[in-house]
């Protein structure tokens, strides 16, 4: 026996403390709720639990992003809607005014009207505003960039890569221009005698030239009835020639004159397109050849006559090819793709509803001297970019095309006389289509970001339920664990309590 080293106190304090340690451990899983504490507790497991934390984490702010990205789009549907109204009242604004009983008068109202509805449409197309940013201007579309100034993009799908497109535009799109084939056979000083006045009609509105009126007069009233059914009139010096390319566009190249007299009247639409078209009707020979055009001379009770029509063209183009060895391929284009033009504007379509579609200045060719090479770069900005994941790059792209009246079309309606409020009514129908075309494309955005709600929450969830096994207590089980290192810590206490007291019994050798 020895009293210097109590061996048995030693040992029965090692294992005491050992159960006070993990009673300890066990105390602080049960008081916390977590099985994993510290890194020491499950260094592999704190990892993959921290991991899982942030992606948890990120998961919630990506739900609450896509949640932002249904308001953007709640909020431009929103001023779509209310634009699809317009067009709706619009249309039976120019039903209406198709109706000739209408006085001029009365058009002129409704045309008032239409002009003040493309007013709030633009309105709406520029204020419409989700945190400052626009959204129905065409500020979240895709970039498309042009080798041309004034080539405007007005439909890229999503399903063009980014790359380079090519067209060559081979002819350009004209006005209807009725021009008269002799000079103005008038005086300066002249006045419109009883045999010579008559009436003139221009696309369905007629104006009346009356005796004793002046050549200034006579032109006026020409002029006036011209920009009333959306085009003009001028007169050009006899025998000149058209240059678009030199004299700009507003008189189709030509060279306006302040002297009438002895020069060709000219009278032409300000659209483009074989869709636009001048009908003129003079029911007086005289006061035809008086103007210069005897092709305008109409007589009603002739069947055999017909009225004298000039129609526009439209733009015409072909794909860019280029050639490497033997191979000619189109510049960005498949060889599935289908041009075709209206107007100004050139459209290709592919298969899988895939659409490109542009506006080209109607001098485009004669600037590049006969032949221009239209080359549209298309790149992956300028679209909204939600971030729907926890994870780099797992986004959605929300595309809205530009909304206005100019890429609707109805910037240019005109509803003066029966033939352009009918043609009005089918410009509308185009953009009626064009708008549900692009809420169709809202609507899809936002059952998608439904979609990604409904995953990230799903996601969330099972994660969550995997952190939760690997980390918190199973109150339970730790509950047992705790009973039995208390009962272990009290009988270790007791067991080095009584190793304390067995040295003393050395001191009964000593007392015989």
């Amino acid at each position: 026996m020895r009293i210097n080293t109590n061996v048995t106190a030693i040992m029965s304090n090692n294992s005491l403390q050992k159960a006070q340690t993990n009673l300890s451990k066990s105390i602080q899983r049960l008081s916390s709720g977590y099985k994993i504490n510290s890194s020491a507790d499950d260094p592999a497991g704190c990892a993959i639990s921290e991991r899982m934390r942030v992606q948890i984490r990120g998961l919630d702010q990506a739900e609450n992003n896509t949640a932002d990205g249904i308001s953007v789009l709640n909020t431009a549907e929103g001023g779509l809607v209310e634009i699809q109204s317009m067009l709706t009242r619009m249309k039976e604004l120019a039903v209406q005014a198709a109706n000739d009983v209408n006085s001029d008068e009365e058009r002129a109202a409704i045309q008032s009207e239409l002009d003040n509805i493309n007013k709030e449409i633009d309105r709406i197309s520029n204020d419409t505003e989700f945190n400052t940013q626009s959204l129905l201007d065409g500020n979240l579309t895709r970039r498309v960039y042009s080798n041309y100034t004034g080539v405007y993009q007005l439909e890229c799908t999503d399903n063009f890569v980014a790359g380079e497109y090519g067209v060559t535009v081979t002819q350009d799109a004209t006005q209807a221009i009725a021009i008269g084939s002799d000079g103005i056979a008038m005086g300066e000083d002249e006045l419109v005698t009883e045999a010579q006045q008559g009436a003139i009609t221009l696309n369905g509105y007629t104006v009346s030239i009356q005796a004793g009126d002046d050549l200034n007069t006579v032109i006026s009233k020409i002029v006036d009835a011209a920009d009333i059914i959306g085009g003009s009139a001028y007169v050009i010096e006899n025998g000149a020639t058209s240059d678009t390319a030199a004299n700009g566009l507003q008189y189709a190249g030509y060279v306006p004159t302040t002297e009438y007299s002895g020069n060709q009247l000219v009278i032409m639409t300000k659209e483009y397109g074989t869709d636009h078209e001048i009908e003129i009707k003079c029911d007086n020979q005289e006061l035809a050849d008086l103007l210069g055009m005897p092709d305008a001379y109409y007589d009603a009770n002739d069947s055999t006559d017909e009225p004298w029509v000039v129609q526009g063209t439209d733009v015409q183009a072909e794909f860019t090819t280029t050639t490497d060895g033997e191979t000619t391929s189109r510049v960005g284009f498949e060889d599935s793709a289908v041009l075709s033009t209206e107007g100004t504007q050139i459209t290709i379509k592919d298969v899988n509803n895939k659409t490109f579609r542009f506006d080209v200045p109607a001098n485009i060719a004669a600037l590049g001297g006969g032949t221009t090479d239209v080359v549209q770069e298309v790149t992956d900005v300028g679209t909204m970019s939600i971030h729907i994941g926890a994870n780099q790059d797992q986004v959605i792209l929300v595309d809205i095309p530009a909304v206005t009246s100019y890429t609707l079309g109805t910037d240019t309606i005109n509803v003066m006389t029966f033939q352009t409020a009918s043609l009005t009514i089918e410009k509308i129908d185009k953009a009626v289509a064009r708008a549900n075309e692009v809420r169709s494309k809202i609507g899809a955005y936002q059952n998608r970001f439904d979609h990604t709600t409904n995953n990230l929450q799903i996601s969330n969830e099972n994660i969550t339920s995997a952190m939760s096994t690997m980390t918190d207590t199973d109150m339970a089980e730790e509950m047992t664990e705790y009973t039995s290192l208390n009962v272990l810590t009290q009988a270790a206490t007791s067991i080095l309590s009584q190793a304390n007291e067995r040295p003393s019994t050395a001191l009964q050798l000593l007392q015989g």
